[in-house]
């Protein structure tokens, strides 16, 4: 199991957060903060590349909830990319993906939002 780490940048408009490892409570509230600081920054677009997590356990899911609708109370466009299978359906089982767009990669989201907002 690879150890939790977490890594973000921006570019124009738009921030990218990318976590890597197995998300606990731990390392969602570190997604957590980070997010918060681009929306205090002025962020409106945000993109969690998932290409590197392996799982992701329960807590980190309602945090997930909680970190989507803070994002939605700033206007805030979120978008998931590179989600395999699992997670998938663990975010649309859960509600997660009603407050998401979801692309194959970051290079397709990043087109989208800079095109559409």
């Amino acid at each position: 199991m690879i150890k939790f780490s977490l890594s973000s940048k921006s570019e124009l408009d738009v921030a990218v957060i990318m976590p890597r490892g197995y998300l606990t409570d731990t390392g969602v509230h570190q997604i957590e903060k980070a997010s918060e600081q681009f929306l205090d920054r002025g962020f409106k677009k945000l993109i969690i590349n998932f290409s590197n997590v392996e799982l992701i356990n329960t807590h980190g899911i309602s945090i997930f909830k909680s970190i989507l609708q803070k994002t939605y109370e700033s206007d805030c466009r979120v978008c998931f990319t590179n989600i395999n299978k699992l997670h998938s359906e663990i975010f649309e089982l859960t509600g997660v993906m009603k407050r998401v767009d979801v692309f194959q990669d970051e290079d397709e989201a990043m087109i989208y939002l800079k095109r559409k907002f």
